[in-house]
């Protein structure tokens, strides 16, 4: 959960708690102090025993094309294209986030563009273990994007 949540939480607590005229301002700024720290420590809790839902490697393999995008716990990203034209995948890093109101994953590259590093933002809906590329046309992949998780242990092999 986000501090700039957390703090609009409190705040909204120590509001209600004025305006009702249960309890001082100081009183409340207090109250609101404790909660937006208890909801901070659940937050991570729940964080920590579940993990996040998108962390993992996932593939798509089609006629020409191997793409391998691993989401890290620490949300780093890394995405491997492979034209399987007898050249190098070209891997890109970056970071990816969670978004668990509209179940997508938000990535960021660092792109190289003719010598230059751009950021590039792709979006992917999550369902199930599949990822799917929101904006394919607009990020240079054609069509669609279907990315598979792999099994851990499996990394690197079609699906």
């Amino acid at each position: 959960m986000s501090k700039k949540w957390m703090g609009l939480c409190s705040m909204a607590v120590a509001f209600m708690l004025v305006a009702g005229g249960g309890c001082s301002k100081k009183d409340a700024e207090e109250v609101a102090d404790e909660t937006g720290d208890a909801v901070q420590g659940a937050a991570e809790e729940v964080a920590e025993a579940i993990g996040s839902p998108a962390a993992g490697t996932y593939t798509a393999a089609s006629p020409g094309r191997m793409i391998t995008l691993t989401l890290n716990d620490d949300n780093t990203a890394s995405m491997s294209v492979d034209m399987m034209n007898d050249q190098p995948a070209v891997v890109e890093s970056g970071s990816w986030a969670w978004n668990a109101t509209s179940n997508v994953v938000d990535l960021t590259i660092q792109r190289d563009v003719s010598g230059t590093m751009v950021s590039s933002m792709m979006s992917f809906a999550l369902s199930g273990d599949t990822l799917s590329m929101n904006n394919p046309v607009d990020a240079g992949y054609g069509t669609g994007v279907k990315l598979v998780k792999t099994p851990a242990g499996e990394e690197g092999h079609s699906h």
